[in-house]
């Protein structure tokens, strides 16, 4: 089992992060690759065991269910469960915590997962293609709101 760790401060303050990260919905807000997520049950973004499934630009899709979601921790759990993704048994964790002495938060994402091919390639596509690129994407979409804060 291969396990990716990131993290990264992010300018923008805790509230407005989580808004946008707890909703199992929102990810063609801030995930550039992704171009629809469509939820079952419908209109329930924040109920665990809901499952999102992500239509990618290059045709493929991603199937993925809630497992957790915690307003007190600032957590949400998520596994892959279908689709084309390279990965098997996937299983990550995003959290947010405040920094306090500024308007800022620090971010970390973990997965946990078995490759389906050369893992370094793949645990290098998971921290940098997706959870650096997708984390910078989500910091430059929430830069005007950050800025009027």
């Amino acid at each position: 089992m291969t396990t990716v760790y990131f993290s990264k401060v992010l300018r923008a303050p805790l509230p407005r992060v989580w808004e946008v990260v707890s909703d199992f919905g929102s990810l063609p807000m801030w995930f550039p690759f992704v171009t629809a997520s469509d939820l079952v049950p419908a209109g329930a973004p924040r109920q665990v065991g809901a499952v999102r499934t992500n239509q990618i630009d290059d045709g493929t899709a991603v199937v993925e269910k809630l497992t957790e979601l915690s307003d007190r921790d600032h957590r949400i759990s998520y596994d892959v469960i279908g689709g084309d993704a390279p990965v098997r048994n996937y299983s990550a964790t995003l959290t947010v915590y405040e920094v306090s002495d500024t308007a800022t938060c620090f971010v970390t994402w973990i997965a946990s997962f078995d490759a389906a091919g050369d893992a370094e390639s793949v645990a290098e596509w998971v921290r940098n293609g997706i959870f650096r690129d997708c984390l910078a994407a989500l910091e430059k979409t929430l830069l005007p709101t950050a800025a009027a804060s």
